[in-house]
C-alpha cells in the first residue's frame, strides 16, 4: 500500500504543528503508512497535486469550497480535536475520508 499525504492547512502552516506532530505519533502507533504536513493556505495550489486529502484548521474552514476545486478529500477538524491536539481523532477523521472517497 502507498503512502497517503495527508496536509494539515491553515493560515501560516504553522499552528498545525503540534496537531501534525500528535497525528504522526498516532500513525506510528496504529502502523499507518502516511505521510503528514501542515501548509499554508498559499500552499495549496503548488500542493494539491502531490496531496490526497486536506484537512482543514477550523480558523481556515471557509476556504473548503476553494480546496475542493482540487478534487480530493477535504475535511475541517473538529474545534475541540484542533484545539487539544488530539492526533488519534485527526488522522481517523483523515482516514476515513479516503474510505469515503474509495480510496483505499
Amino acid at each position: 500500500m502507498a503512502y497517503k499525504r495527508i496536509a494539515l492547512v491553515c493560515s501560516f502552516g504553522l499552528s498545525t504543528s503540534l496537531l501534525v506532530q500528535a497525528m504522526e505519533r498516532a500513525a506510528t502507533a496504529a502502523q499507518a503508512k502516511v505521510d503528514i504536513f501542515a501548509i499554508g493556505t498559499s500552499e495549496l495550489a503548488e500542493r494539491a497535486e502531490t496531496t490526497d486529502v486536506f484537512l482543514l484548521a477550523p480558523q481556515v474552514r471557509y476556504m473548503r469550497p476553494t480546496v475542493e476545486k482540487y478534487g480530493k478529500p477535504v475535511g475541517v477538524v473538529d474545534g475541540m480535536i484542533y484545539a487539544t491536539a488530539d492526533g488519534a481523532k485527526a488522522l481517523r477523521q483523515a482516514l476515513s475520508l479516503f474510505q469515503e472517497e474509495g480510496m483505499q
